[in-house]
């Protein structure tokens, strides 16, 4: 394995939270560039590709009222991109560099995989009480087409949606769907902002 590679599942092992941790080390050891708060009792994931990080992703994070928020750089599981392996640590940590001064922790274990990662395959199986998730109102609105989205649903206590493309009515009409699978889900509509149409694929054109 790549030592870019082998240094993003050394840095995950400390979230001892996570599923892939190896539970030899744990997140009070954790520099305060990669980890702002100390996560206990709830957390709320903000994934992505982030290839690369924007304003829209920024202003998704400035929008939410959660405070324990964590980043979870990733491959899009319904894409074949990867990682360059000569670089996605050092792109890890320029991403940790530019979030320094704000409150956001960042989580680069996935990034030592390299591999399209379902969130049906982690999120259920972190060990927090609360699990909140953010996300834009496009992943919102094609949820429920994600791989295995009952067991992602039934884990969450609040999902936060910022919107990106659609209105109010697709929302309360996927919400009714949605909370189907999990009645006691929190679904939260957060305020619209001005980046919402830039877009990590059209910035790499």
């Amino acid at each position: 394995m790549n030592d870019q590679f082998k240094k993003c599942i050394e840095l995950g092992n400390y979230f001892e939270f996570m599923p892939n941790s190896d539970q030899t080390h744990n997140q009070s050891e954790l520099a305060h560039l990669f980890l702002k708060h100390p996560i206990t009792n709830s957390v709320t994931f903000f994934g992505g590709s982030f290839n690369p990080f924007h304003q829209g992703h920024r202003a998704c994070l400035d929008l939410c009222p959660e405070k324990n928020i964590l980043i979870v750089p990733d491959c899009n599981p319904f894409k074949t991109e990867i990682y360059s392996s000569s670089n996605v640590y050092a792109e890890f940590l320029a991403l940790a560099l530019e979030l320094k001064d704000t409150p956001y922790s960042l989580y680069p274990g996935f990034l030592g995989q390299n591999l399209p990662n379902p969130t049906a395959s982690w999120l259920p199986y972190v060990k927090i009480k609360e699990k909140n998730f953010l996300i834009g109102d496009d992943s919102y609105m094609s949820l429920l087409t994600w791989k295995n989205p009952e067991p992602i649903l039934k884990a969450l206590t609040k999902l936060y949606v910022v919107p990106r493309k659609y209105g109010k009515d697709d929302y309360l009409k996927q919400e009714r769907e949605v909370l189907k699978l999990n009645p006691n889900l929190e679904v939260h509509y957060l305020a619209d902002h001005p980046y919402k149409n830039i877009s990590s694929t059209d910035l790499r054109k």
